[in-house]
């Protein structure tokens, strides 16, 4: 019987599933540790972070320590399959933009995305506008280098070789320049997004069903074990998409008892993308455990998603948004972080420049305290069902 009275927790298990990111297990304890400290003059919450470990090939965990409340963070990792569908070259960027105009152009499937999410529309078209505008531009630029080259006293046939070979090589330039742009600017990795979006809802994405069984498996044996006073699994951008069939699985397998009793097993997603998934016409699985987790009363599902956060489905019921129902009292209840009332003014006008900061600030440390605080979440003492009572 789980010890936990409503009020404190002693123990708790968290596990986070991350987001489309080649990054793994070391860069999100780094990030959990130094955001936790600078957090702590906002929350009082002194955490002490330990070292990681490895407990499997795709769990890493490390624990967080308060005076009152033990919790054991696990890092479950899939960035070795992102990093299989991470394109690298034009010819892998050119098959995730075929993939990406059949799935959401040629179907049709962006008017139902523009229905959903006017400003995730456009930032879907973000990718092709750029790719387009990118190659245009280093041909026109290629063309008009090779015009000034001083060729005239060579016969016609070398001219037009030289100017030939010129101006691949100058439109070979320009493409590795539009490539470093777009990394940088982040414009290939919501390509690859949505490329690994529709290959998923097609089931052409190997090892991703091993993968969320592997994930199951973890949440089941915290949920069964008595000791845990609360289960958080926390999950971030794609990875709100990867928690769907992990969960629903666990839940499946687990029957009705005290073991979620006090809204003890709790999901958070937070800037979720699911309709990128369960918009698509084939995704019919997936949609079936979207369905499972909106009419389970045994969980308490927090969405959190702000409107400036442009790499999202803001305020979107991810249920409802594709036709699924849900049943009272379960399914997500949709709430915004505030970050605008989060953070002093003028930085808050800064980070709003950066839509890819946005996104990650979910995992951040803020400025002010308020009624979302992922670390308080994460290693306080309070239940989590206790901190959303001050929601406005």
């Amino acid at each position: 019987m789980s010890r936990n009275n409503g009020l404190t927790v002693k123990q708790r298990q968290v596990f986070y599933i991350h987001g489309f990111d080649p990054r793994g297990a070391g860069h999100y304890h780094r990030l959990y540790s130094t955001q936790s400290a600078q957090q702590a003059a906002v929350n009082g919450l002194d955490i002490a972070v330990s070292r990681r470990h490895r407990r499997s090939a795709h769990c890493h965990h490390w624990q967080l320590s308060t005076p009152h409340t033990q919790t054991d963070y696990c890092y479950l990792g899939w960035d070795d399959l992102v990093r299989q569908h991470w394109s690298k070259d034009w010819r892998q960027i050119i098959s995730d933009l075929y993939v990406v105009m059949l799935a959401y152009l040629a179907s049709g499937n962006v008017f139902t995305f523009a229905r959903a999410s006017y400003k995730q529309m456009m930032t879907g078209f973000y990718p092709l506008i750029y790719i387009l505008l990118g190659v245009s531009g280093s041909a026109t630029l290629s063309c008009f280098i090779t015009t000034l080259l001083p060729l005239t006293a060579l016969p016609d046939a070398g001219q037009y070789s030289l100017q030939l070979l010129a101006g691949m090589l100058v439109f070979g330039l320009c493409l590795q320049g539009v490539k470093k742009l777009g990394d940088r600017l982040a414009v290939f990795w919501l390509l690859r997004i949505y490329a690994f979006s529709a290959r998923w809802a097609d089931d052409k994405i190997p090892h991703l069903n091993e993968r969320t069984e592997h994930f199951a498996d973890h949440i089941i044996k915290a949920i069964q074990n008595p000791d845990n006073d609360e289960v958080v699994i926390i999950a971030h951008s794609v990875g709100t998409m990867m928690v769907v069939p992990a969960l629903a699985r666990a839940l499946a397998a687990l029957p009705d008892g005290h073991v979620f009793a006090n809204q003890r097993v709790v999901l958070i997603t937070l800037g979720q993308c699911i309709p990128l998934v369960s918009f698509q016409p084939g995704a019919h699985e997936f949609r079936a455990a979207l369905a499972q987790l909106g009419q389970d009363p045994r969980l308490l599902w927090l969405d959190y998603t702000a409107p400036t956060d442009g790499a999202c489905f803001p305020l979107l019921d991810p249920l409802t948004s594709c036709g699924l129902t849900r049943t009272p009292h379960a399914g997500p209840r949709l709430l915004s972080p505030r970050f605008f009332t989060l953070y002093h003014p003028a930085r808050y006008k800064k980070l709003r420049r950066s839509w890819y900061t946005m996104h990650f600030l979910y995992l951040m440390a803020t400025d002010k305290a308020g009624p979302y605080d992922f670390f308080a979440f994460t290693a306080g003492p309070r239940p989590v069902a206790r901190h959303i009572e001050d929601q406005p």
